[in-house]
């Protein structure tokens, strides 16, 4: 059952830190404040648009030509990518066609839960129950939930449980779009010794040789088996990502070559964002017990460039 605007802000808004909005017809945010930070989480597929600390430029990428109505993808931000990651692994499993990446992101969940801890950060959960939709592509018993918290760090967490009596095969992601200031001057630390699947490239096989990683071209690599923190050098400041439950990392930028063929993206949006993604994926896909629970999660902080 939808939840109005009057009764979300009934029920869950936080004063002077939480209120619910319909700027764009049919989409439901939350603007979230804290001393700390600023962020903006639509309801349309638990997806934080914004997330801000004070006194910092925004940290998550939004494209200015992406689609903000009710079944479009939001381009930019934080996509939460579920049951599959890309193009359904499984598809000739359904008669009817799978979107890219599943359904979550493009369903409306349900919010739970807010508040406010004595820390000052605000915490948000969303559940995300089966439905005509999932059912359809053969997801019918199961129960997902995101957690976020936001303050002067973001945290954010996936848990998905199985509560069917055969076991549930599924994939996942965060596909954060960070804000970064030039990806031609941007440094990607914490992925050396990594084998990757290069899309670029027909899928081959390949090693990590260097310990930085830098923006030269259009990438699209998922690294698999690692779990490790990374940290994007920018210009003028670092960002730190730590993940718990994922055992994928992907890193994505679509360049001159790729951002044509997306008409969600302006023509200079690539140069402003790179994609650096927890992920379980092929080689590691979930596959959860009957009655047996996942979680995932990631969390996000800044500190000054080192001089």
């Amino acid at each position: 059952m939808s939840q109005t605007i009057a009764e979300l802000n009934e029920h869950f808004a936080i004063r002077d830190h939480v209120t619910f909005h319909e700027d764009e017809p049919g989409m439901v945010k939350l603007r979230i404040a804290t001393s700390a930070s600023e962020a903006t989480l639509y309801l349309q597929g638990a997806h934080l648009t914004q997330w801000t600390p004070t006194g910092q430029s925004p940290v998550l990428y939004l494209s200015p030509k992406s689609a903000l109505a009710p079944g479009k993808p939001i381009r930019g931000g934080i996509p939460v990518l579920f049951p599959w990651f890309g193009p359904r692994w499984n598809a000739d499993a359904v008669a009817v066609t799978s979107p890219m990446h599943g359904f979550a992101r493009v369903t409306v969940w349900t919010l739970e839960r807010t508040h406010l801890d004595p820390n000052g950060d605000v915490h948000i959960t969303l559940s995300l129950p089966p439905d005509e939709t999932s059912r359809s592509l053969g997801y019918d018993h199961f129960a997902t939930k995101m957690d976020f918290r936001i303050g002067a760090e973001l945290h954010m967490a996936i848990t998905v449980t199985n509560r069917g009596a055969e076991p549930m095969v599924f994939e996942e992601g965060f596909h954060t779009y960070f804000a970064v200031d030039d990806v031609k001057e941007v440094l990607l630390d914490g992925l050396r010794g990594s084998t990757y699947l290069d899309k670029r490239d027909d899928m081959i096989r390949k090693v990590q040789r260097e310990s930085l990683f830098r923006f030269t071209r259009d990438v699209d690599q998922v690294h698999v088996k690692t779990a490790e923190a990374l940290t994007i050098h920018d210009t003028n400041r670092q960002i730190h990502i730590a993940k718990e439950g994922s055992q994928t990392t992907v890193i994505w930028n679509p360049w001159t070559v790729l951002t044509p063929g997306l008409p969600d993206l302006a023509e200079d949006s690539w140069t402003h964002f790179i994609c650096v993604e927890a992920v379980n994926a092929m080689d590691d896909r979930i596959t959860l017990a009957p009655g047996a629970t996942h979680g995932m999660s990631t969390t996000v902080r800044l500190t000054d460039k080192k001089r």
